[in-house]
């Protein structure tokens, strides 16, 4: 029988309840009480004591390395489940309980676990943390899922903003309609990183603002868990954050000081350097694929010839391809994928177009595993092919893919892969629904494409849920 300073816990050990309120007990912290006892008569509480497997043991230590200290480890005995103890002291919400004990639960968020503790709560109460996990989980490395044996990924995007909120209800669908993956916004398009990042780059400007990714091993172990590959999609050089708050990297206009439109410069080596770290801290974190967005030289502004940058005469592209290299050099060196967000144009438009983005797919896709075009049917200009709406018209998708792999075999590339962006929203476009997504999803595989990615700014995948019937209870 085990005690804690004169409280006995046998039936707490044999209940097996997942939360269980016990008599009040100071907490004891087993990892520090080898050779001594408690009060009284009661059990020496050391793992000596116990009379554990290997497995329970190693178990038991896990669980006292990763709980706060002062908390009371009871190792699996008898059958029963292992219970992490936490004795309530003034001042402890079920919030701040569950926020210091989440890393030991089956829960995602903090609210989540704080609704399944008990209240009211008594300083001195012995409580059992709910939701505890039933073994060590994997660390990064180990617990990295990579590609599929066929190398498709069907997968969906998810903003920062979105995670925060929804993180494991997305998942959840995502495992359920039979998808195998998810792009993750690590930097957004506006510069903010959606994580606690330490690169150096974003602590000088404080890009991390928000806490939509508390954690990121843990978000991308929650989708490990269901069998989703984590792509980590980084937005490279449109980056209006980083351009404001560290100048220097910015692009630069032909009178020395930043071109002010919110871009840095694609040849800067520190602004390099700055995705690149982005890259290492990614993979380090999990992720099973890194996807390079915004790889390409601005365009929009009128004013563009002031900028300085490559001329639009193939040392664009040359200098997309170069940086892709380098990139490709830290991917490669954990066996992560490299995948590249592309424009669709760069499948079907004019040389010209291709060469002033610096996106030419036969430059640039030698360093990547995948590249991935934008063939949304709603950014084709009206009269595309004849068509008065080309968002009507979801067999754009192939056209565009089956380009995307003929310009790859025109390169002699018999190694990238061509896996296409499908539009899943409405945007310019009258036949939006289930059908539409179908027929999107069948012509990027039937032209050369393995697998696809469903783009929705908002991540409303309403209609991708009902184009692809769940196969299991979400």
């Amino acid at each position: 029988m085990v005690k804690a300073r004169g409280v006995v816990l046998a039936a707490l050990v044999t209940s097996g309840c997942g939360s269980t309120a016990v008599a009040s007990a100071a907490p004891v912290d087993v990892s520090h009480t080898e050779g001594a006892t408690s009060d009284g008569d009661d059990d020496l509480l050391t793992p000596a004591a116990w009379d554990l497997d290997s497995n329970e043991a190693v178990f038991a230590a896990w669980l006292r390395a990763h709980s706060p200290p002062g908390s009371l480890v009871v190792p699996s005995l008898h059958g029963a489940p292992a219970h992490v103890i936490h004795t309530v002291v003034p001042g402890d919400t079920a919030l701040s309980i569950a926020t210091a004990f989440l890393d030991v639960t089956d829960v995602y968020d903090a609210k989540t676990l704080a609704s399944a503790i008990p209240i009211p709560l008594e300083p001195g109460e012995a409580l059992a943390i709910p939701h505890l996990v039933t073994a060590p989980y994997k660390e990064p490395d180990d617990d990295r899922l990579g590609w599929p044996d066929d190398g498709i990924l069907r997968g969906a995007f998810v903003t920062g903003a979105y995670a925060a909120i929804l993180w494991v209800d997305v998942l959840d669908k995502i495992a359920a309609h039979g998808l195998n993956a998810v792009v993750l916004d690590g930097k957004d398009y506006m510069g903010p990183v959606n994580y606690p990042s330490k690169v150096p780059v974003a602590v000088e400007t404080h890009a991390y603002v928000l806490p939509n990714i508390p954690d990121l091993p843990r978000a991308i172990r929650f989708a490990h868990a269901r069998g989703i590959r984590v792509i980590m999609r980084i937005a490279c050089f449109h980056d209006p954050w980083a351009a404001k708050h560290a100048p220097r990297l910015s692009l630069m206009g032909n009178w020395g000081g930043p071109f002010e439109m919110g871009w840095l410069d694609p040849t800067n080596v520190e602004a390099q350097d700055y995705v690149l770290a982005l890259v290492a801290e990614e993979i380090a974190a999990g992720a099973d694929e890194i996807q390079l967005d915004y790889i390409r030289f601005p365009i929009q502004s009128k004013s563009i010839e002031a900028a300085v940058m490559p001329k639009p005469n193939g040392a664009r592209s040359r200098s997309t391809r170069d940086f892709v290299k380098r990139v490709h050099e830290v991917t490669r060196a954990s066996q992560v994928m490299l995948s590249l967000d592309i424009f669709g144009v760069t499948a079907t438009g004019d040389q010209s177009d291709i060469d002033k983005l610096g996106q030419d797919i036969g430059t640039i896709a030698a360093g990547a595993d995948v590249i991935s075009p934008m063939v949304y049917p709603s950014e084709y200009r009206t009269g595309y092919r004849g068509w008065a709406t080309p968002g009507d018209h979801p067999e754009i998708v192939g056209i565009g893919t089956k380009a995307a792999v003929a310009k790859l075999r025109d390169a002699k590339n018999e190694t990238t892969i061509v896996r296409s962006w499908l539009q899943a929203s409405s945007y310019k476009s009258h036949t939006y629904g289930p059908d539409y997504i179908l027929k999107e999803a069948k012509a990027a595989e039937e032209n050369g494409g393995k697998g696809w990615l469903l783009w929705s700014p908002g991540c409303d995948y309403w209609a991708a849920w009902r184009a692809f019937p769940a196969t299991r209870v979400p």
